[in-house]
């Protein structure tokens, strides 16, 4: 009996344990949400509450009467989307040549782009801020698209590169033999079975760009090309915080990501495993 008590015993702690881990990732969560819906005259209050009974929907209203928010979501779309594309398929094209094809300086360039996606963003923003000067592309989405390149395409090779090593050479020799090219090899054999690699890189580049704030707060000035996270800073005043707004674009900033993540959350897995396996 004393070593089945003793069994439940820490049973029972370790679930109380993960019940409170849960409990603390969840109630930011949760507040988030609750803010977003609560009425003003609950926000600002010396006790706050921890439930509504009249939830309201007059922060999200007023934040797109009253602020660019539209604006701010297009701008995140349009340069989140261009950065994808651009990272994908150079971060493919680099990953398929570091894995696969043998040439003098290849584990160079190897371990220059793992370098490069290590070196924070505080110490680049300093020199991207004087080359985008010099080529008048400051307070431009374009511009802002580049800078992101510095680091989801080292991301995306990073990534893809463990998964185009864990695929059997055999099938891309054996598509050699029967008169196709290297490209004609990478397009019709290797991309689709990389499918779910690719995938698992495009949706961490997405989410990489899409809540990417010092770039976009340095290297924008104009508020109407603002991206949602430098966009959501104008809601703060001095000392006086506009939480309902706030929240309330806090949480519409999280749906396209929860989105993706949960209709490809399969690919993140498969990609993500197989690539550390073999790689």
């Amino acid at each position: 009996m004393t070593y089945r008590l003793q069994r439940l015993t820490w049973q029972l702690g370790g679930y109380l344990f993960l019940l409170l881990i849960l409990l603390i990732i969840a109630f930011p969560i949760y507040w988030i949400l609750l803010t977003a819906v609560k009425p003003a005259s609950l926000t600002y209050t010396a006790k706050p509450a921890l439930w509504t009974w009249e939830p309201s929907l007059a922060s999200f209203v007023e934040l797109f009467q009253e602020y660019p928010f539209h604006l701010w979501m297009f701008n995140s779309l349009w340069v989140t989307i261009a950065n994808c594309a651009i990272a994908v398929a150079v971060g493919t094209t680099a990953s398929y040549s570091l894995s696969r094809l043998r040439y003098p300086g290849r584990q160079f360039l190897s371990g220059f782009f793992f370098f490069v996606y290590l070196v924070p963003a505080s110490l680049l923003f300093i020199p991207l801020y004087v080359i985008l000067s010099d080529y008048r592309l400051l307070d431009n989405l374009w511009g802002l698209t580049w800078t992101y390149l510095t680091f989801t395409i080292p991301f995306c090779t990073w990534i893809l590169k463990a998964y185009f090593a864990g695929i059997p050479i055999d099938l891309e020799e054996a598509a050699l033999v029967d008169g196709a090219n290297r490209l004609q090899a990478l397009v019709r054999i290797l991309l689709p079975i990389a499918a779910p690699g690719i995938a698992a890189a495009t949706i961490f580049a997405f989410t990489l760009s899409w809540n990417e704030f010092l770039y976009a707060f340095i290297f924008l000035q104009d508020e109407r090309k603002y991206t949602l996270s430098p966009g959501l800073t104008t809601l703060v005043y001095g000392d006086v915080f506009l939480w309902g707004q706030i929240m309330s674009g806090a949480v519409l900033m999280s749906v396209p990501v929860l989105f993706l993540y949960f209709f490809a959350q399969r690919f993140v897995v498969t990609g993500l495993t197989a690539g550390a396996v073999k790689g």
